[in-house]
């Protein structure tokens, strides 16, 4: 079978490899779409702490299970299928205070998803797997999992319809938080970046839009939300100065999420006094737990939310090097593997 190798920080190649053999608590499932994720492409620039060459990176797909074994659910053959890439242990100090997208024991399915045959072991599947209509979007399902992790983000926020949200950020993460904002009922959201090919799909989407190079945020952001100001910040920036940024915008109660990953070592330079006799709130989230990855597949399948704005391109895994280098150039905000 046809698998993309990643073998270090700008080399990806195509290779043959044997099938996964499947055992009996297992299903196999030929991968139709994958997403390529940022941190694919961190990865392929630079490396990772998590990722050794050689492997397969991937883990947003869709697919058909085309085998079952023995100990599974046979009738679920032919199905079509998303599944989250790994899944809590529901018994950690973490999983105990329901922050499963923190376990430290986590399982998930058998390999990265950038080729032909994964395998899913039924732990994973009982507490991860989608099951789809027939007629689905498969291209747009395999995004169930950014679109989990920005569930995860909302949910963070404590975010209440009728407010005002920032998105610093227009990538593929930054659009879907504004594409769910508006299902969820926000007021205004604003989305900036420097890029204005993605701030044109931010305004298709609903956002009002401005790019910091040609905008005093302050003055427009007042603007925007007539003097009300800003519930949430959502810094969808994988930048410190982004972060500290943010606080010049916020206002009395306002809450930030750090969504987009930071280099390791970063640091930031804040006044605690903003926080201090301000109220504002400085969050994080990373991941999603089960039930969002669930929400998420849900949302897609009916329709309720919609992301085929967000993706600019759908290239056969034997390009997969020109979609990392695309992607890395900002041609492109969200590309989708076929294979």
């Amino acid at each position: 079978m046809k698998a993309a190798i990643y073998k270090g920080p700008g080399l990806i190649e195509i290779e043959d490899i044997k099938e996964p053999k499947l055992k009996k608590d297992e299903y196999l499932v030929k991968v139709i779409y994958s997403g390529l994720c940022g941190t694919d492409v961190k990865t392929y620039k630079q490396g990772h702490r998590y990722f050794k060459p050689p492997c397969i990176l991937g883990h947003e797909f869709s697919g058909v299970i085309v085998d079952a074994g023995e100990d599974v659910d046979q009738s679920l053959i032919q199905s079509k299928i998303t599944c989250a890439p790994y899944v809590p242990c529901n018994n950690c100090s973490e999983c105990r205070d329901e922050l499963y997208e923190l376990c430290n024991y986590k399982d998930g399915i058998s390999s990265g998803t950038f080729t032909e045959y994964i395998t899913i072991p039924k732990n994973v599947a009982e507490k991860g797997m989608v099951v789809l209509s027939n007629d689905c979007n498969m291209l747009e399902l395999s995004l169930s999992e950014p679109v989990a992790c920005v569930l995860n983000s909302v949910r963070k926020l404590n975010f209440k319809p009728g407010s005002n949200v920032l998105i610093m950020g227009a990538g593929s993460m930054g659009l879907i938080h504004a594409e769910i904002l508006k299902k969820f009922g926000a007021n205004k959201i604003l989305v900036t970046d420097f890029n204005e090919k993605r701030l044109k799909v931010a305004q298709e989407i609903g956002a009002c839009v401005a790019n910091p190079q040609k905008t005093d945020l302050k003055e427009w952001v007042k603007e925007q939300t007539k003097g009300e100001g800003l519930d949430y910040i959502v810094v969808a920036i994988g930048a410190p100065e982004a972060v500290e940024e943010a606080f010049n915008y916020a206002n009395n109660g306002t809450i930030i999420n750090i969504f987009g990953g930071l280099a390791n070592g970063s640091r930031i330079n804040i006044d605690p006094n903003i926080i201090h006799y301000n109220e504002v709130k400085l969050v994080g989230s990373f991941g999603f737990t089960p039930n969002d990855f669930r929400m998420a597949a849900r949302l897609l399948q009916t329709q309720r939310i919609s992301l085929g704005k967000i993706i600019t391109a759908h290239i056969e895994i034997e390009s997969i090097k020109k979609a990392f280098e695309m992607s890395l150039q900002q041609e492109t905000i969200k590309v989708v593997i076929s294979l």
